[in-house]
């Protein structure tokens, strides 16, 4: 039994490697459950009964890489998902942010959502910045938008929602942000041009794609990682926001604890995070 175990960890392992080498996708530090999981979905789906098989059937079907990959990544998200967590960062992060950029005569805010999905986060950071500073804000805003899904970016930049996942957010002030399209809601131009969408994959071993990022937004993927991972890419966040700088985790995530006495925790609850 215990060479069989053995053996099915082995072969997973290579698949793994196989994905990352061929597709340029690194699941190797995810969760063995998570990546389990929607891999056996992959093999009832394309018929291949073991992962030997499957091996095989990627040799054959070049395409299949990208619908594991869609598989494996996680797409679920939701306009202002967590509710609480963005009123304390309205509370808390943004009038100081506003008022220290002022004092000191800049005029750039950069927001990182590190885990985009379909773009439903960076999108209510866009509004809820437009809320915040209103008509008469003269501030230069950047929402940088990553995901690893290609297909869920692209989804994401062309902004177009069902009309009762918007609805039912936004009741009627639904029209102040989208406009009617047949069947959804298309988030209107002057929040789309706040985002700048780009792949990237935050398990990678490429370090600070943006730098002096004022607030970064990474929720609900560090659960899915393994320990080890969780910490390189806590530790990437970290370098990647300015001083002082702002971390908004997940409702069921923290930082390591190397990173924990780095930060300063400002709502336990809504994981706000300040490095100073």
């Amino acid at each position: 039994m215990a060479n069989t175990v053995a053996s099915h960890e082995a072969t997973l392992d290579s698949l793994l490697e196989k994905v990352h080498h061929k597709a340029g996708y690194d699941f190797r530090d995810y969760k063995r459950g998570t990546v389990v999981r929607r891999l056996e979905r992959r093999l009832h789906t394309t018929g291949a009964k073991t992962y030997s098989a499957y091996l095989q059937f990627l040799d054959t079907h070049p395409e299949e890489y990208q619908r594991l990959a869609d598989d494996i990544t996680i797409k679920v998200s939701g306009f202002f998902r967590s509710p609480y967590a963005f009123q304390q960062v309205v509370r808390l992060v943004l009038p100081e942010l506003a008022l220290r950029k002022q004092s000191r005569g800049e005029r750039e805010l950069k927001f990182w959502s590190s885990a985009c999905a379909r773009g439903e986060e960076p999108y209510s950071i866009a509004i809820m910045l437009n809320e915040f500073l209103g008509e008469q804000q003269n501030f230069n805003i950047s929402v940088y938008a990553t995901d690893v899904s290609r297909q869920a970016l692209n989804d994401a930049e062309v902004g177009l929602y069902p009309s009762k996942e918007v609805e039912d957010i936004f009741g009627p002030a639904v029209l102040n942000y989208f406009t009617y399209r047949s069947g959804g809601y298309m988030v209107k131009n002057d929040i789309r041009q706040m985002l700048h969408f780009s792949h990237f994959d935050l398990t990678s071993d490429i370090k600070h794609p943006f730098m002096n990022v004022d607030c970064i937004f990474c929720c609900n993927i560090l659960i899915y990682l393994q320990r080890q991972c969780q910490e390189r890419v806590l530790n990437m966040l970290y370098d990647s926001l300015a001083t002082p700088g702002y971390l908004i985790l997940g409702e069921g995530e923290t930082p390591t604890n190397n990173l924990c006495r780095k930060l300063e925790c400002l709502d336990t609850k809504a994981k706000i995070y300040k490095k100073e």
